[in-house]
């Protein structure tokens, strides 16, 4: 399961700068997503079963950011495995599946917006995001298990704690309201500013 023998510091700044990005992404995506600035650009048909889109242009600037924001921030993920030296135990080789289906899912993601079809979109953005949430939570475990720089241990499960809040979010906000659409918006924003921290991190961190 080891893979960070063939890569070198190069693709671990890369995996850096590519965390920091999606990290920047995540927040304008919370915002569209659960404050819909101009206009909503989906509307649920009881025909259908599911969400049918209402303006492309808007639709496209509302979800592209989520589908690339999990994408490079799974990327982001990958680096830090490299960077630690993991998989180094069970934990670790769980969290290294979940990344790379997360990886996966966030490409399908991408590819529901480009054929404007929402179900794909919503539902490989939910899963890729929790699959994303467990494994940073299990990267984490692993390299407090392994002894590897216990600082990243911390800071990898409190962000992983976060991602993994997002599966609920949504019904905490739109179903039960238990959550103003802003604090749902913030909760994203969060998410983004710790993967932000987490790609300077590893951008600035020589092995």
């Amino acid at each position: 399961m080891r893979f960070w023998g063939t890569v070198g510091s190069g693709w671990i700044r890369w995996a850096g700068l590519m965390a920091a990005l999606g990290g920047v992404l995540w927040i304008p995506y919370g915002i569209f997503e659960m404050l819909q600035p101009w206009g909503t650009d989906t509307v649920y048909r009881d025909d259908v079963g599911y969400e049918v889109i209402t303006n492309v242009p808007l639709y496209r600037l509302y979800s592209l950011p989520g589908s690339l924001a999990l994408l490079l921030t799974s990327q982001g993920l990958l680096g830090t495995l490299a960077l630690l030296r993991l998989p180094a135990g069970r934990p670790g080789k769980v969290g290294y599946i979940l990344t790379y289906l997360a990886v996966v899912l966030a490409v399908t993601s991408l590819g529901g917006v480009i054929v404007l079809f929402d179900p794909v979109f919503t539902a490989c953005r939910i899963f890729g995001t929790l699959a994303l949430g467990i494994a940073t939570v299990l990267v984490a475990a692993d390299a407090q298990q392994a002894g590897r720089a216990p600082g990243w241990g911390i800071a990898l499960l409190l962000l992983g704690l976060v991602g993994m809040f997002l599966f609920p979010l949504w019904p905490l906000v739109h179903a039960m309201q238990w959550l103003s659409e802003g604090a749902g918006a913030g909760v994203i924003a969060l998410y983004g500013l710790g993967w932000l921290a987490t790609g300077y991190r590893l951008y600035s961190t020589t092995d």
